[in-house]
């Protein structure tokens, strides 16, 4: 099991990276969507969007083979795993709060912000995880072929839903409640399946679902963007194309976990790290977005190379970051920092 929970550490580490990409593609859409910078952006949004959908399916993979079918050990599960995230969460969100308390934003509104899980924009993952953890007896009824596929409706069904709500009600929906456990419910069971089960799919007919559910998430998001005029629904990972384009890359990464594609120091101890990188990520976006407006504003001109700067200095100072704290102290690192 060493080898294949390193594999894994490797894949989180791939995944955390196109979560950093992911925060720094703003840019792109600042230009004219007839522009080379729109489009290519728009082209390697829906190519990295595979990288929540893999960190809950590895979520699912070790989570949903934990024994807490008794109130003793479900309770003991809990009391262990939500502070993991809970912790590190809180010390986080008091620096992101801290910044937007000396802007003037209202001390209600930060409550607000604490309580809902979004003092930073990706901290709804927080939220979700927690969610599992307390639905983990219901959700291992799910872990074979018929809960597989009753947990792809739920989960079909949340992006129709918000499809539906976002562009016919025009009702805001927060990232607290589009990316909710039901939303993703198809990758966490999948994860479960996984561990118990043998993909007999070919490797050539994966990478031909793979193109397809790619394609179809291009054809998707410029359905969406011309349609309705807003490309931050169009690019989200929470439609139906991009479930499947995740879905068929999840399964080509998992039947190969024993070909090496992804053995790599660096992407392991990327992936050791990646929940601190997901918590620091975007405090340090911030103030590397600005060094490189102030010090090298030529690169906003080509949203490529602003956004390569962007990921490879904010992914540079994450990591040092993680590297330095654990060197003083792992385990306070792990525990309070989630490094």
């Amino acid at each position: 099991m060493k080898d294949r929970v390193t594999y894994y550490d490797a894949l989180r580490g791939l995944a955390i990276i196109g979560v950093v990409a992911i925060h720094s593609t703003g840019i792109g859409y600042t230009f004219d969507d007839s522009s080379i910078d729109f489009n290519v952006t728009t082209f390697w949004r829906q190519m990295i969007n595979f990288s929540v959908p893999i960190f809950i399916t590895i979520s699912g993979f070790f989570l949903l083979n934990k024994k807490v079918d008794t109130k003793k050990r479900y309770y003991g599960f809990i009391k262990q795993q939500i502070p993991r995230v809970l912790v590190p969460y809180l010390i986080w969100s008091a620096l992101y709060l801290g910044v937007y308390f000396y802007q003037g934003v209202p001390i209600s509104e930060l409550l607000f912000r604490l309580f809902t899980f979004s003092p930073s924009v990706p901290f709804y993952f927080v939220a979700l995880v927690i969610e599992y953890y307390i639905l983990l007896p219901f959700i291992q009824k799910l872990v074979n072929l018929r809960g597989l596929i009753f947990s792809g409706l739920i989960s079909f069904s949340c992006c129709l839903i918000i499809f539906y709500l976002r562009y016919h009600t025009h009702l805001p929906l927060p990232l607290f409640i589009v990316g909710s456990a039901p939303s993703w419910l198809i990758f966490f069971v999948l994860g479960g399946y996984l561990r118990k089960n043998t993909i007999n799919i070919k490797n050539i007919y994966l990478i031909i679902f793979i193109i397809i559910g790619y394609a179809l998430s291009i054809v998707e998001t410029y359905f969406l963007y011309h349609t309705f005029d807003d490309i931050g629904g169009a690019v989200t990972a929470i439609k139906v194309s991009s479930f499947t384009y995740s879905i068929f890359l999840i399964l080509f990464a998992f039947k190969n976990n024993d070909k090496g594609y992804f053995k790599s120091k660096f992407f392991t101890y990327t992936g050791e790290v990646s929940f601190g990188i997901f918590l620091s990520h975007m405090f340090f976006m911030i103030g590397t977005k600005s060094i490189i407006n102030n010090l090298f504003p030529i690169l906003k001109e080509n949203a490529t190379l602003y956004q390569l700067s962007l990921i490879c200095t904010t992914f540079i100072c994450c990591m040092i970051f993680a590297t330095l704290m654990r060197k003083l102290d792992k385990a306070i690192a792990i525990r309070y920092l989630g490094q």
